[in-house]
């Protein structure tokens, strides 16, 4: 394993979380600021790869930051194209017992007529009552890095994935050549993995803020938010507790990239 980074940034603001939206005037507009500052430090001869998770707020963060850069660097360097990866999703619900984007279930729980309901809708009404003012103010993502739920994919399985999708972006990564992958995707798992890391929250990542992750030659990674860093191994395996098959199939085939 050669040595390269991942720069982890979270979608731009978004014009809501009751659905699977974009990203507001102000989104993109952090997304091309981030764009214009990551640009400045890409060195000429550098491998950018972009893959992005499945939402269409991390989408459109992607699309806009790659534009950034195509404009910003104008001496023909190859960004590669936009790619979804599912390592890098949202954090995920079982609805229905087949595992889903937060943002469909929200839609599914919101489409639910009054009376009662099942237990993954009253589930979700524990992690989000009010779904627009609490959620856009973060609150439902603090209540789950912190309480245990059965629908809901557990904190450590968004570090575990997000660690498998460090790996396999970097496992191709030639001799010296210089690697930056630059992934878009969301807050809850980024949290869930710096949390991990670091072994203390230190809250909710803000829109198109950078969790960055170089990797090194044999596997050790340095992860560094804020002001916290932290040198590690890059997790060689999954705890006996994930089933393997189940996570190296996780979320391929249940969304349209």
């Amino acid at each position: 394993m050669s040595e390269y980074e991942v720069v982890l940034l979270r979608h731009g603001e978004t014009l809501g979380y009751d659905g699977d939206h974009g990203l507001t005037p102000l989104g993109e507009q952090q997304a091309r600021d981030r764009g214009a500052e990551l640009a400045a430090e890409i060195k000429p001869g550098t491998t950018v790869r972009m893959p992005h998770a499945r939402t269409a707020r991390a989408i459109a963060t992607a699309v806009t930051l790659r534009a950034t850069l195509v404009d910003a660097l104008d001496d023909g360097r190859d960004l590669g194209p936009l790619y979804p990866e599912p390592w890098f999703d949202n954090l995920r619900h079982s609805l229905h017992g087949r595992g889903a984007d937060a943002s469909d279930a929200v839609t599914a729980r919101l489409a639910l007529p009054d009376g009662e309901l099942p237990d993954w809708a009253r589930e979700y009404d524990r992690f989000d009552s009010d779904y627009r003012s609490v959620a856009a103010a973060g609150g439902p993502i603090d209540y789950w890095l912190h309480h245990p739920t059965l629908y809901f994919e557990p904190p450590h399985v968004a570090a575990h994935r997000f660690w498998r999708g460090i790996t396999e972006v970097g496992r191709d990564v030639g001799e010296g050549e210089d690697l930056l992958v630059l992934v878009a995707t969301h807050s809850a798992p980024m949290r869930a993995f710096v949390a991990t890391a670091l072994g203390a929250d230190p809250g909710e990542p803000h829109n198109l803020e950078p969790v960055r992750v170089r990797v090194s030659t044999g596997g050790a990674a340095t992860v560094r938010f804020r002001d916290h860093a932290v040198d590690m191994t890059v997790p060689p395996h999954l705890p006996p507790w994930i089933d393997a098959a189940w996570f190296e199939s996780y979320g391929r085939g249940d969304r349209a990239g």
